[in-house]
């Protein structure tokens, strides 16, 4: 028994040491955020394991959302709790003509609970990148090579920042969240992002190919690094946070030490409160602004929630914009949603003066016109409500 112990033990020193030498250390973060805690892969109250954040302070003008008519005299029927209750929900919150309609939360949440954006922040980063356009330090047509010179040889000499924003790069960069060897679990768990990306490049014409990647949102925060001095969090705590009136602090993921330069996970790790992120679809709801200032150029956030097919020939995406899902309901109501890994939702729906947030521990497999299914079920209870 001594001997198969001590056998365990030495193979488990020589992978931890290997582990370190070939640059998987950083699996063992990911098995104590994950596998140890009966998960998959991250979930949404993984805040405390954020060795590194930087930190987007509450508004010095918080702006509290009024209550609305319905509020306090709505309730789910009984399929809609249970819906709620079995999907492993975390907060539902449904906000109709800038006011509160309903909230709840369950599995110990609260109004004041951080959670994991996911990939909802991707429409962040694009709005980052918005502000950097009406500023005149991007352009949107310009090619990838203006700012990154790395692209400017082979295919990559054509690619555009529209086509970054539109996930339209070419770039094989892969979007498996399960395998832990994979680029999302190195850029989601590693450090240095930044080395991460630098040997990837186009393989094939850009801009003929819709794919999904966490990448392309991570080459764009590259390239808002090389236009301005500051980092992506003081744009949107400058930029939306602060004007927004957000009433807590957000936190924002880094790839390592802030004093070595680290930057933030722009397609993930971003920490708020369900109410919080209700902001940013309010904002986009009213084209860019917050409350008659405008802080978004209206033009932006209009190609912003414009499907991919009606800015290019090239592809025939209907259900994408920029950084950002785009559906119709049954009943031919166009929507635009924030969606991140487990159903993390901020959905507007411009007809219905409309804006709903799901946080949450699971979401349904199922797809339904290209879009998880969950998103029409949470659409159809916020309706309920009305």
């Amino acid at each position: 028994m001594k001997t198969v112990l001590r056998a365990l033990g030495m193979a488990l020193v020589a992978a931890v040491v290997l582990s370190y030498l070939t640059n998987y250390d950083y699996l063992w973060g990911g098995i104590r955020e994950t596998w140890l805690r009966g998960w998959e892969n991250a979930q949404i109250d993984d805040l405390p394991f954020r060795d590194h954040v930087r930190t987007l302070p509450a508004s010095s003008n918080p702006q509290p959302w009024p209550e609305g008519p319905l509020w306090g005299k709505v309730e789910l029927d009984e399929a809609g709790q249970a819906w709620i209750e079995e999907s492993k929900t975390a907060s539902f919150l449904v906000i109709q003509h800038d006011s509160l309609v309903y909230e709840s939360y369950l599995r110990g949440h609260d109004a004041t609970t951080l959670t994991n954006s996911f990939s909802m922040v991707k429409s962040i980063t694009a709005m980052a990148v918005g502000l950097a356009v009406q500023q005149g330090l991007i352009d949107e047509q310009a090619p990838v090579s203006t700012y990154l010179p790395r692209f400017a040889e082979g295919d990559g000499a054509s690619l555009t920042v529209q086509e970054l924003l539109q996930m339209r790069s070419n770039i094989p960069f892969g979007e498996d969240y399960k395998d832990p060897f994979g680029f999302q679990a190195k850029a989601y768990y590693r450090d240095d992002n930044r080395t991460l990306l630098e040997p990837f490049r186009v393989d094939g014409d850009p801009g003929t190919v819709f794919r999904y990647q966490g990448g392309n949102t991570m080459l764009l925060a590259e390239i808002l690094d090389a236009v301005r001095e500051g980092n992506l969090s003081q744009d949107i705590a400058n930029g939306l946070w602060e004007p927004m009136g957000a009433r807590h602090d957000a936190f924002w993921g880094l790839d390592g030490d802030p004093a070595e330069g680290a930057v933030e996970r722009a397609f993930a790790q971003y920490y708020a409160t369900t109410r919080d992120y209700a902001r940013f679809g309010q904002m986009l709801l009213d084209t860019g602004a917050w409350k008659g200032q405008q802080l978004l150029d209206k033009g932006y956030v209009t190609r912003m929630i414009t499907p991919v097919n009606q800015l290019t020939d090239e592809v025939a995406t209907t259900y994408y914009g920029y950084q950002i899902w785009l559906g119709t309901t049954d009943d031919g109501l166009p929507f635009s949603i924030m969606e991140g890994l487990r159903g993390q939702m901020v959905i507007t729906v411009p007809a219905l003066d409309l804006v709903v947030v799901r946080t949450g521990y699971t979401k349904s497999k199922g797809k339904k016109r290209f879009l998880p299914e969950d998103i029409y079920t949470v659409i159809d209870l916020a309706r309920s409500l009305l």
